[in-house]
């Protein structure tokens, strides 16, 4: 599509510029690199990023790491003892699945049969309980670095990689290398490099039609894209739940103006259901971010809903968008008895999408006056109606 000046891509927007003032880019680091799973790979552990720096032999044991001395091996077939087989099967299993899936190769140590030797072929297996299958593919991902997928002689960490029971039989020192490492590529090497992709492409869109743009930048976000998005003029996605820095939320007071906020998405659980996830989470959240005292009530009743979209609103951002079912939540007379009922997509099932369908005709809604009389109080009290002079 660069070859010729990303020309699809510039008539598609003109053409949706005759419709929409705004759009959003549904996960825009896809534009800084993608995630490239083997086709042999069931799971995305065994992935890695593309376009992404891998790394030589050489450049891993300047990291104090012994790679090739050791056997390349080591770091890239599944790591596999008694030990870990009891972690992932049982104890009480262990001569089962040793018969049935695993060669002895010496040194306490077993590989993968070859029947089983991929996550894929472990997928296809016929009359294996799901508990099997779910083991064999952990020790497929018990790995500590992977094949670069363009050249056999390059490498990447694999992600998580010091989660693995492979990482934990390291000694310290050991372990401590490889961590500097993990985070140096991470978190550093290819930035420089993605912010390249992104400016190569992003430009085109950007810059087709006066709309405007919003990026959905959650997720695991390097440092620079932040500011590709505002170099750009293109407003980032602030969800308080889901972090980018690593902190317990997303502060709201230091909202950039170039960016939208919410309360929830279509991938997220609603306010209602978020609030009974984690009650540990939901109680430093009630007393530190909201500063209400006391202990936490079981569930989200309207005042909470209430505080939480006000919160939203009260930001400097330039747009708050709220989902209808957290709207609706604020009330106690519309709301449904079930708050899972108002989810609309769970990405971890494959089969829950989508399904969210509003319990209320829209023309009641618009026509309960007493309903449309809160909510315009309740957004007059809010930076919403006010004029921001920042």
């Amino acid at each position: 599509m660069a070859e010729d000046g990303f020309d699809w891509w510039t008539r598609r927007m003109k053409s949706m510029a005759e419709y929409f003032d705004a759009y959003r880019l549904d996960h825009i680091l896809g534009f800084f690199r993608i995630w490239e799973i083997p086709a042999t790979a069931v799971r995305g552990l065994l992935g890695h990023f593309s376009p992404a720096l891998a790394m030589p032999d050489w450049e891993i044991e300047n990291y104090g790491i012994p790679f090739r001395w050791w056997g390349v091996e080591r770091f890239l077939e599944p790591f596999i003892k008694d030990w870990v087989i009891d972690e992932n099967f049982g104890r009480d299993n262990r001569d089962y699945i040793i018969s049935q899936f695993l060669d002895y190769v010496g040194n306490g140590n077993y590989r993968l049969k070859a029947f089983v030797n991929t996550q894929r072929k472990v997928e296809a297996l016929a009359d294996t309980p799901d508990w099997q299958i779910e083991g064999l593919y952990r020790l497929h991902e018990n790995v500590l670095f992977v094949r670069d997928h363009q050249n056999e002689y390059m490498y990447h960490p694999r992600i998580k990689m010091l989660e693995t029971s492979s990482f934990r039989e390291l000694g310290d020192e050991f372990r401590n290398n490889l961590e500097r490492l993990y985070n140096d590529y991470f978190y550093g090497r290819n930035y420089g490099f993605w912010e390249e992709q992104a400016y190569k492409k992003l430009p085109a869109i950007k810059g087709a039609t006066e709309m405007l743009a919003c990026g959905e930048d959650l997720g695991m976000v390097p440092d620079n894209v932040p500011n590709v998005m505002w170099n750009l003029q293109i407003l980032r996605l602030i969800i308080e739940r889901m972090p980018a820095d690593g902190d317990f939320v997303s502060d709201l007071v230091y909202t950039p103006y170039l960016s939208v906020v919410t309360t929830s998405s279509h991938d997220t659980t609603p306010l209602r259901m978020w609030w009974e996830e984690d009650r540990d989470f939901t109680q430093r959240y009630y007393n530190d971010v909201m500063h209400w005292i006391g202990e936490a009530p079981q569930f989200a009743e309207p005042e909470i809903v209430q505080e939480i979209v006000r919160r939203n609103l009260n930001t400097k951002a330039m747009l708050a968008i709220i989902p209808i079912q957290d709207w609706i939540d604020m009330t106690s007379e519309l709301r449904v008895d079930n708050p899972s009922d108002e989810r609309i997509n769970n990405p971890e099932h494959t089969y829950h999408y989508w399904r969210y369908r509003l319990h209320l005709d829209l023309e009641d809604l618009r026509d309960n006056e007493g309903l449309t009389s809160f909510y315009q109080d309740f957004i007059n009290e809010t930076r919403r109606a006010k004029t921001i002079e920042e």
